[in-house]
């Protein structure tokens, strides 16, 4: 059986969360790892990367794999037809830059021969962390902001002041690309929903609901603020990530505390280019996480990449809405 066999079989025997209304299965499959790459076959095995809902697997879904052939625990497992499966960490990162380093290492056979050289050297980690700034200079030639584009080409004709959030409006306002991203997230006004509706005809639309998949109808009322939204046509992304906030009276709400609020002329910035962006502050206050919770791996990064480029009055306000939301946050320190 090959990988893509393989996957079908996953998504058949541990089902599809893309079916709706189903609280678990597969959100993602794709193939990885340097032995999916025929010029470096020979080195490691080929590995399917797979996100699975709930992200620990449940103990029905273990059974599940093990019925299949594969042995093993936690992220990790084998399959005796000569491929590994792992269930990547989701706020990681990892799997999108294990993505960007097999196309770099799929479409350049310089890197691959440097890929098998590292490897020689100092296995599979070392390979892999000698090649990512190589996989990143790649996916930023190649990838970049093309979904960013494609989406602010799709929602120009949109009467509202939309505009990009999370990793992408962090790479905006940095001006370059600083890591791959699974999906491109976006703001837009709740009350944009009729124009919204008319302009992602022919997508498919679904709303995230009590940990399941539900089709989108118009309008979506408070608290369901999310419309996952994917076309086959959308380049170098998963999906559209749609979230409907409160921006009345000229006024961004954070959502999850409004009465942590930005005059909107200041919460929506616009690139070189033309592209609206979510103001950085406001995107690390999402990132920082919930009250209680750790940011996570990948937003703990962005924050070290973006700190020392807020203003003086950017980093009073991240601590102000820190201080309010989440009292003894490991961000505190460094914006004083």
């Amino acid at each position: 059986m090959d990988l893509t066999g393989a996957a079908h079989d996953l998504r058949t025997h541990l089902g599809d969360f893309l079916d709706r209304k189903r609280p678990d299965g597969v959100f993602h499959v794709q193939p990885g790892g340097p032995g999916s790459v025929p010029a470096l076959a020979d080195l490691e095995p080929p590995e399917l990367h797979l996100d699975l809902l709930p992200e620990t697997p449940t103990d029905d879904q273990q059974a599940t794999l093990r019925r299949l052939g594969y042995s093993g625990s936690g992220p990790h497992w084998t399959h005796p037809g000569g491929w590994r499966l792992i269930l990547p960490d989701h706020g990681s990162g990892w799997r999108a830059e294990q993505a960007a380093l097999r196309d770099l290492l799929l479409h350049d056979p310089g890197a691959a021969h440097a890929y098998r050289t590292a490897h020689g050297h100092g296995g599979r980690a070392h390979a892999d962390a000698a090649l990512r700034p190589a996989a990143l200079a790649h996916h930023a030639r190649t990838v970049s902001l093309t979904p960013a584009r494609q989406v602010a080409h799709l929602l120009a004709p949109l009467d509202a002041p939309w505009m990009i959030a999370a990793g992408y409006a962090l790479d905006l306002h940095l001006g370059h690309t600083t890591r791959p991203h699974d999906d491109l997230d976006v703001i837009v006004p709740r009350g944009a929903q009729p124009q919204l509706t008319e302009l992602l005809r022919g997508w498919r639309l679904d709303i995230p609901m009590d940990g399941t998949y539900h089709p989108y109808a118009a309008p979506l009322d408070p608290p369901h603020f999310q419309i996952h939204a994917r076309h086959p046509d959308l380049s170098g992304a998963l999906m559209l990530d749609l979230m409907l906030s409160d921006l009345s009276g000229g006024t961004w709400h954070y959502r999850r505390d409004p009465r942590i609020t930005l005059p909107l002329a200041h919460a929506r910035k616009v690139s070189p280019e033309g592209l609206p962006y979510l103001t950085p502050e406001a995107v690390l206050l999402f990132k920082a996480g919930a009250a209680g919770r750790d940011p996570r791996g990948k937003d703990q990064q962005d924050y070290q990449r973006v700190q020392p480029t807020l203003t003086a009055e950017a980093r009073a306000w991240l601590h102000g809405a820190l201080t309010h939301t989440s009292p003894g946050h490991p961000w505190l320190r460094s914006l004083e």
